[in-house]
């Protein structure tokens, strides 16, 4: 038996609480939380159907009639497999330590198990080893390195005239489905940066010598009312790591995806994967500022999976 069990936890689905109730047990889950998440019913409320929130697969806890602490369910199906994403775990602080983030966790991946999930992502600041450990003991595995980074104003000379001398491959565009059909493609992503939940992405291609597909990046462009570009951001991006020149072809998708390189804008990363050292190095080259750095951790809810 944990600290948790021994609680006088009530626990219930988020569809059965009020929006008043939904956004005190966030702002009280997220209290002293390393960046400040808090949020009024105004914002809360478009949230859950930005994110895809599932409230009757969402669950919520209180003690004595106290919010005690939640975890946000989202889901959708990709190509008809059903895909749950952890959005957002909190305990009060007033109950944390007793084991409730682990039971709330438990509760969570039976609710996603009977809603049909196959499995479920999220994502974990790399330093809550407390959130870690209680998403290891419900199932979750650390599978990926993610980065958030940014920088503004125009690349590096060095960068761009680096680009100019990778020309040599053509560069072209496809939407963001296509970019999941190619065979090196990256399906183990944050939530935040997956394929299926930006129609609106560019995707872009970069092909061999061959005219084969050597590369591919994943990017968001937002433009100011004057049609100028005010802000790239990266969501993927990724080489074939079969390919000799895998390193010429990931610099080409780079300079691609934040391109123009010399243009006065903001440029920025989302939850971008790390597992290839080499997107890091040319980051850090470009000038890019880490802001924040978590994993990503995927739980299996079907036997045989995994």
């Amino acid at each position: 038996m944990t600290a948790g069990d021994s609680l006088p936890i009530q626990i219930r689905s988020l569809a059965d609480c009020t929006f008043n109730q939904a956004v005190e047990l966030w702002n009280l889950g997220f209290s002293g939380y390393y960046s400040d998440m808090s949020m009024t019913l105004e914002s809360f409320i478009p949230r859950l159907g930005r994110e895809s929130i599932r409230p009757e697969l969402s669950v919520a806890a209180f003690v004595d009639g106290e919010p005690a602490g939640f975890v946000l369910v989202a889901m959708k199906k990709v190509d008809g497999v059903p895909i749950a994403w952890n959005g957002g775990t909190g305990v009060n602080p007033k109950f944390r330590g007793k084991g409730l983030a682990k039971r709330l966790m438990l509760e969570a991946v039976e609710a996603m198990k009977r809603g049909g999930a196959v499995s479920c992502v999220l994502e974990v600041v790399q330093k809550n080893a407390g959130a870690i450990a209680a998403y290891e003991s419900s199932g979750f595995q650390i599978r990926d390195g993610l980065i958030g980074a940014r920088r503004t104003g125009p690349l590096p000379d060095e960068i761009r005239e680096a680009a100019q001398k990778l020309r040599e491959y053509p560069i072209g565009q496809a939407k963001p489905h296509q970019l999941a059909k190619l065979p090196f493609f990256r399906h183990e992503t944050a939530w935040s940066a997956a394929w299926f939940n930006h129609p609106e992405a560019e995707g872009i291609l970069v092909f061999d010598k061959d005219g084969a597909v050597g590369a591919y990046a994943l990017v968001v462009r937002r433009y100011d009312d004057e049609g100028k570009l005010a802000s790239v951001t990266l969501l993927q991006c990724a080489a074939d790591p079969s390919r000799a020149e895998r390193k010429q072809l990931l610099h080409a998708a780079l300079a691609a995806a934040f391109g123009p390189l010399e243009e006065d804008c903001r440029r920025a990363t989302d939850n971008l994967s790390t597992s290839d050292p080499e997107l890091a190095q040319w980051l850090t080259s470009a000038g890019f500022e880490t802001v924040y750095t978590q994993y990503l951790m995927i739980a299996e809810l079907r036997e045989g999976q995994g």
